[in-house]
């Protein structure tokens, strides 16, 4: 699954991207994905964590359900855009970044860092409460 996840989005996807990467997303992320599939190849991709500035419903309740974790973070979705709107020609679909992101999900806050000498930013963001904490550290509900 890992070889064809994001394939009709971007083909160059399977070779960017690697294990450990954080996925980067606009709006409604995984609307139209109503099988289980949608999330199991972004895990089989080695891809522990999404990030978007929404996510469709059916979507990211399978995302749970495979213990794949999804964070609304708007400004981010909006600073990405910036930042590499002058490359955005729509020739380049997927790219790596070197920014950082750090979840507090304690106090449901993330911070980013923009780059090696970026500015860093801090955004509430939505709680992640304690049943869904639970699913995610058991591995999903299927394990």
């Amino acid at each position: 699954m890992a070889e064809v996840c994001m394939e009709n989005y971007d083909k160059a996807f399977r070779d960017i991207a690697r294990a450990g990467d954080i996925l980067g997303s606009g709006v409604n992320f995984g609307c139209g994905s109503s099988r289980g599939q949608a999330a199991t190849a972004i895990l089989a991709k080695k891809t522990p964590l999404l990030l978007a500035k929404s996510f469709g419903n059916i979507f990211y309740r399978n995302s749970i359900n495979n213990a794949l974790v999804g964070v609304e973070v708007k400004k981010l979705v909006q600073r990405l855009r910036e930042t590499f709107k002058a490359e955005a020609d729509g020739a380049v679909l997927t790219r790596r970044t070197s920014w950082g992101f750090v979840w507090d999900v304690r106090r449901s806050k993330a911070t980013v860092t923009e780059g090696e000498d970026g500015q860093t930013w801090s955004q509430k963001v939505g709680e992640l409460p304690p049943n869904v904490q639970e699913i995610i550290a058991c591995g999903g509900l299927e394990k």
